[in-house]
Parts: structure tokens; sequence; C-alpha cells
């Protein structure tokens, strides 16, 4: 029973390790997979895509969101969708604010109304944050502009930030990780 014991007692926080990991490692593969989804979705479509990122009320999800707008116009000529529900990150991972990242960049009002399925201008809860990112129809980044807050995205896990963040190329619209295992 005691070497039982031992080896539950060396395995219990390894486990914890590796779920966290696990998480942490789902959650970097999900947001890359949405950005490139939404930047492929830009290019064929040759249509305006936004990827939004919302950490909720305190205790809930962080998620993310694909919302376009079919066509060209001025702000409001033409209506934007959400392209199927908000996608929920795994529980404890969240979006990192405050440090000039696309958390920093503000969607558009009708942009924020078409993804929280509400009127245009409707007040969303004070405890949750919201950031952005839109693919033009050629796949670039469009906004944030250059000079505004940087194609970074940090996420952050109940431990702490995760070691590296997901870059975006200005030019291509693609998404990069450089996972802290890879580093030399």
């Amino acid at each position: 029973m005691a070497v039982i014991a031992a080896l539950v007692s060396l395995a219990v926080p390894t486990w914890g390790v590796i779920t966290r990991s696990h998480g942490n490692n789902a959650a970097v593969s999900l947001v890359m997979g949405t950005l490139e989804q939404a930047r492929l979705a830009a290019v064929s479509g040759k249509k305006e895509v936004w990827v939004l990122f919302k950490n909720d009320d305190p205790g809930k999800q962080a998620s993310l969101r694909i919302v376009t707008r079919e066509g060209i116009g001025g702000t409001g000529a033409v209506p934007f969708t959400s392209a199927g529900s908000w996608t929920k990150l795994p529980p404890g991972i969240t979006f990192q604010t405050g440090e000039s990242t696309l958390m920093d960049q503000k969607p558009l009002a009708e942009v924020i109304a078409a993804a929280m399925g509400t009127a245009l201008g409707a007040s969303i809860s004070p405890a949750t944050s919201i950031g952005g990112v839109m693919f033009q129809r050629s796949g670039r980044i469009g906004i944030p502009q250059q000079g505004g807050p940087a194609l970074l995205l940090r996420l952050r896990s109940l431990k702490g930030p995760l070691a590296s963040p997901i870059e975006l190329s200005r030019g291509s619209g693609r998404a990069s990780y450089n996972s802290p295992s890879s580093k030399p």
C-alpha cells in the first residue's frame, strides 16, 4: 500500500501539468485554425472578414467568432453577418489584455453588434472585453492598421501567460506560433 501511495503522490502533480499543457496547446490550435479559416474565407469569398476575441465576465470562458461582410461598401452599406456561434477556448484559458495586442483593437460597432446578436449601440457587460482583427479580400490584415496595436495575440492560463504569443503577418495574414519546446 505504501508503494502505491508513493506512486500516486508522484503522478498527481504530473497529471496536472499534462492536462494544463494539453489545454494550452488546444487553445493555440483553436485560435490559429480560426484565424486561418477567416483568412481563407476573405480570399476565397472576396469579402471583409473579422475575427473577434472575447473575454466574458469573470469565471466564464474566453471565446472567438468570425464575422463577415459580403460585398464592398462603406460602413453600414453592407451588413455584417456572424459565421457560426462563439467558439469557446478550453477552461482556464483567456485572451491577455493590456499589452498593445489584438485585444486592444476595438472592432467596429457594427461588427460587435453582429457578433453579439444585438442592436447597433446596445451595451455589453463592462466586464466583457472584445478585441479583433480584420482580413481584407486579399487575405492581408486591414485592421489594426500600421501604427496601431501589434499583430500579436497572447493567451493566458490560470498559471499565467503562455510563453509565446500568436503573431500575424501583416502582408500575408498568416498566423504563426513559436512553441516554447521548439525554441533552441
